[in-house]
């Protein structure tokens, strides 16, 4: 999935009454503020167009699929109170893409309720923290907007991938923006691989630490994120680190550039002590907006991984992507047209028309 305007439209909200219409709607005898919120979305996906099978000697090698129908719709319901004086209580639980499944946590289907961010925050004007199942600050970055639009294969999931995505049994705090700089950090630890579920028990020792921060001046933001822990993904002794250096920039007349690098780091690679394996990556992204009509053209990269120091032959890969969208009356139809590939192996040309609309 491309989670593709994940920071424009389909973080959109609407309360759907006011407090006493909605409890009488739903039956609870409550004066918190409710609200539903979701993005309806659907995309037709051609990912063997070339017939150039790169891809095709892996599981579930993208040049094996060729036509499917993406489902990545959604639900979620928030609450919120004040509690004390600049203290209030959030909650919510959120449902993920339809067609979604989370692999790393025993094949739980996306759809669910609880499977995207499902919390109980606190928050005032000096921050906010939420308990539960959350971003990452670091997954925040690489997610968006260096991994949009379509370059997720490579970017995000692609390589060697020693960081967290979305994971419960986490703390996080946000902080306020201080004239501009903004940070966020958060503690956690994996959840048991074989446990049924999205939550549930943690692996012993498997911990992580995860921050951002950001500095906005005039229309350039520099951002920056780390991440680390022992026992990732609950493998004995192997250790993270990744780290993430990048800008987005706003330019004249509706242009825009982002640009970023990012080093993962696996030590104690599969358990086994003294293996070490790292890979870099990088993303450029332009962007174009005339009105309710937008291109983005991207490019992402990963380089040859090392394990202890000798270059592991085709670990690397690439993808460039073109997408034209528009926004009509809420509505957001879009083409999108990439090439993707992986060490010798040839180009799968793959092709997504989608229409999404967030409330």
């Amino acid at each position: 999935m491309d989670k593709m305007f994940k920071r424009t439209l389909l973080g959109a909200t609407i309360a759907l009454a006011s407090t006493g219409v909605m409890a009488k709607q739903v039956g609870v005898n409550s004066d918190f503020t409710v609200e539903v919120y979701g993005v309806a979305a659907i995309s037709v996906v051609n990912y063997n167009v070339s017939d150039n099978k790169a891809g095709e000697n892996s599981t579930g090698g993208a040049g094996q699929m060729g036509f499917v129908v993406e489902n990545e719709s959604r639900i979620g319901f928030r609450a919120h109170k004040d509690m004390f004086e600049n203290f209030k209580i959030t909650m919510q639980i959120e449902s993920g893409y339809v067609d979604n499944i989370d692999w790393a946590h025993g094949g739980v289907a996306g759809g669910v309720l609880g499977f995207r961010d499902t919390y109980i925050g606190a928050s005032g004007d000096w921050g906010n923290v939420r308990i539960g199942r959350v971003l990452t600050p670091t997954y925040e970055l690489i997610d968006w907007p260096f991994s949009n639009p379509g370059l997720g294969s490579v970017f995000d999931w692609g390589g060697i991938n020693a960081h967290y995505d979305r994971q419960s049994n986490q703390v996080r705090y946000d902080s306020p923006s201080f004239g501009g700089f903004s940070f966020a950090a958060s503690v956690g630890r994996d959840t048991n691989a074989n446990e049924p579920g999205t939550g549930g028990a943690a692996t012993k020792d498997s911990n992580f630490f995860s921050g951002n921060a950001k500095y906005t001046f005039e229309k350039v933001t520099l951002m920056g994120g780390v991440e680390t822990g022992s026992d990732f993904r609950g493998v004995t002794n192997q250790d993270n680190l990744t780290y993430l250096l990048g800008a987005e920039v706003g330019l004249p007349g509706g242009f825009g550039l982002a640009a970023a690098y990012k080093m993962e780091e696996l030590d104690g690679y599969l358990g086994v002590n003294g293996a070490k394996v790292d890979q870099g990556s990088y993303s450029i992204i332009g962007q174009y907006w005339n009105g309710p009509l937008g291109i983005k053209v991207g490019y992402a990269a990963n380089d040859e991984a090392e394990l202890n120091g000798m270059t592991v032959t085709d670990s690397d890969s690439n993808t460039i992507s073109a997408q034209v969208m528009g926004v009509i009356n809420g509505f957001v139809p879009y083409v999108r047209v990439a090439g993707r590939t992986a060490g010798s192996l040839d180009t799968d040309i793959v092709t997504r028309f989608g229409l999404e609309y967030g409330f």
